[in-house]
């Protein structure tokens, strides 16, 4: 897919900053671009492993809350959290049922079913926690769009302790509970708004530790949670959240919970040399964690936690470890159905696809809804024949504002929610004929009214600044580490290079997942290049820009150096790294775009 390169251009005083701070004028540059200017900004960002945690006091209504809690656990009040069934909702769960039971309360928990129930508390929870005699519900993940579920539980005696991080409802109507924690409400003198919930949970027990002189480490037991909640809930690597993602990572592997220690081995991860990386969080542990609520229930991730015995929690993390594997091959045919139907020809012109997967499981809509968007970089909605009629879900561009133009098309929903980027709804009608006829008029509706221009659904790539291979160096790439973690908000940095000639090809792996080259910039020094990913659609990338002779030529060489009359040149955008072979360590250029 043709794409528009830009190169971040932000003005700093780079020599300044690489003599104050001892680094090189290309790292000074790196934090430039992540708009650190002055030096308290970048200490405070290289250090943010050595420091302090916010104060938690300055939540909105948390001191109130801790209060409530401490006086119900005194009375022995039978308490009920109620979560999510995501990574987020799985760990704030957590941390709040065991950070209250170490406290001496009566603590039990409960999580939506997402099939059956849907996101957020709702009247069955409430009801069932009144049959069963529960005085107090606290919301973790959940609640400040819950009013009416809020009062019911008001009317009906419950005493309602509500901890969010999610936004405000439009209409601005706070819950009636007995407090309100969300750092997005205005007036909060929390200084980050953009924390999960996991972190507000977090911030809860390490308050009521500190009030109640509890003599338990709240960071060094839930700051692994809260940072691998905060990693798989796309938070911002910045600010408080890169301080608990880098103080919370090495504490993973450390940690002494039983269900952690099973996944870290089930996984593979204990193996690993290191600490646990964002890519470990985000990609191996965190879809693990989801599978059970994608495909069974979170209740499975929550026993994994609360496991008593090594025995159990290794039983129950290797069916997570499996649940994940089926997960992902149902994503993997949802996709490709998917694809089969964005191709085809009647699809094929329009600017926000709107795609019936009929049999897709709904659980996953929104994952194949976003491997759609990034595949296509057009506005994507995943529609299934679920249980209870046509559900779906949409993944957003930057150039779109799902959440508005579906509300253009209200009419046309039973249930409807999101934001900008995402969204989730059910289409009305009373038969399963009538819902189809209303979803074909939503995707006619959507492409009729779009102001989407082609440029528009061009993906837009930003680098750091044009780097020669010859600048880097082991030393170079080591001074990169005071950047991590890279993620969210916090990149990887990543550096063009024009004139690139191509020498050598070979796939590597049985999946063909990864394409190594031989690289010259323009001196006679060969570098080792390699693309991760599929291998065949990056070489169907050299071969629209080389010819198909050439390309299978060097494949032909396997890896062999290629004379060719007119050098093979390309432009290209990459990162570099060490790679370590039996203990040879090289540099090697990770090649992620070309043209």
């Amino acid at each position: 897919m043709k794409a528009k390169w830009f190169v971040k251009n932000i003005k700093g005083d780079f020599s300044d900053i690489a003599a104050h701070f001892n680094i090189t004028p290309i790292t000074a540059r790196l934090l430039v671009n992540r708009h650190l200017k002055s030096v308290g900004e970048i200490n405070e960002y290289i250090n943010a492993d050595k420091s302090e945690l916010t104060d938690p006091s300055l939540l909105i209504d948390l001191t109130k809350a801790v209060n409530i809690i401490k006086n119900k656990i005194d009375e022995k009040k039978k308490i009920r959290i109620i979560g999510d069934y995501d990574v987020d909702g799985v760990c704030s769960t957590f941390i709040l049922l065991d950070g209250l039971k170490n406290a001496g309360g009566i603590v039990d928990y409960d999580i939506p079913d997402r099939v059956a129930d849907g996101y957020g508390l709702n009247k069955r929870l409430v009801e069932k926690a009144i049959s069963e005699n529960i005085d107090t519900i606290i919301t973790c993940d959940n609640g400040i769009a819950a009013f009416e579920e809020i009062k019911f539980a008001k009317e009906n005696g419950l005493t309602v302790i509500l901890t969010d991080h999610h936004d405000i409802p439009t209409d601005g109507k706070i819950p009636p509970a007995d407090t309100v924690t969300d750092p997005k409400i205005v007036g909060s003198e929390y200084p980050y708004n953009n924390i999960c919930g996991a972190v507000v949970a977090f911030n809860l027990i390490r308050l009521y530790y500190k009030l109640f002189g509890i003599n338990i480490d709240a960071e060094n037991e839930y700051l692994p949670f809260a940072a691998l909640a905060t990693i798989c809930d796309v938070m911002d690597l910045v600010d408080e959240n890169r301080r608990i993602v880098k103080q919370g990572l090495p504490l993973i592997k450390k940690s002494e919970n039983t269900g952690f220690i099973a996944l870290l081995a089930a996984t593979g991860l204990s193996a690993k040399t290191g600490p646990v990386s964002v890519y470990d969080c985000g990609f191996i542990l965190g879809p693990c964690i989801n599978a059970c609520g994608r495909l069974e229930n979170a209740n499975i991730a929550m026993a994994l936690f609360l496991a008593e015995s090594m025995d159990e929690a290794k039983t129950i993390a290797e069916k997570m470890r499996d649940l994940n594997e089926e997960r992902k091959a149902d994503t993997e045919e949802g996709f490709n159905r998917a694809s089969e139907i964005a191709d085809s020809e009647e699809y094929i012109q329009d600017k926000v696809l709107v795609l019936y997967v009929k049999d897709c499981s709904e659980s996953i809509v929104g994952i194949v809804a976003g491997r759609i968007k990034e595949k296509y970089n057009k506005p994507t909605i995943i529609l299934t024949n679920a249980e209870s009629g046509i559900k779906g879900s949409g993944r957003s561009i930057e150039a779109y504002n799902m959440f508005l133009e579906l509300s253009k098309c209200k009419d046309l929903f039973s249930k409807f929610g999101g934001h900008p980027m995402a969204a989730g709804l059910s289409i009305v009608g009373d038969t399963l004929k009538e819902q189809e006829e209303n979803l074909m008029e939503l995707r006619t509706r959507l492409n009729a009214n779009t102001t989407l221009a082609e440029e528009d659904l061009m993906p837009k790539i930003r680098f750091d600044m044009e780097l020669p291979f010859i600048y880097v160096s082991e030393k170079l790439i080591n001074e990169w580490n005071i950047l991590e973690p890279f993620g969210a908000g916090n990149d990887k940095p990543m550096f063009a290079k024009r004139s690139v000639t191509l020498k050598s090809l070979r796939v590597l792996g049985k999946n063909r997942n990864a394409v190594k080259m031989n690289l010259c910039d323009g001196g006679e020094i060969i570098y080792e290049g390699i693309h991760f990913g599929p291998a065949d659609d990056f070489l169907d990338e050299l071969r629209e820009k080389f010819g198909d002779g050439i390309i299978d030529t060097l494949l032909e060489q396997n890896g062999r150096i290629g004379d060719f009359a007119n050098p093979l040149k390309m432009d290209i955008i990459y990162y570099p790294s060490i790679n370590e072979y039996r203990d040879i360590r090289t540099i090697q250029f990770v090649i992620e775009y070309i043209r």
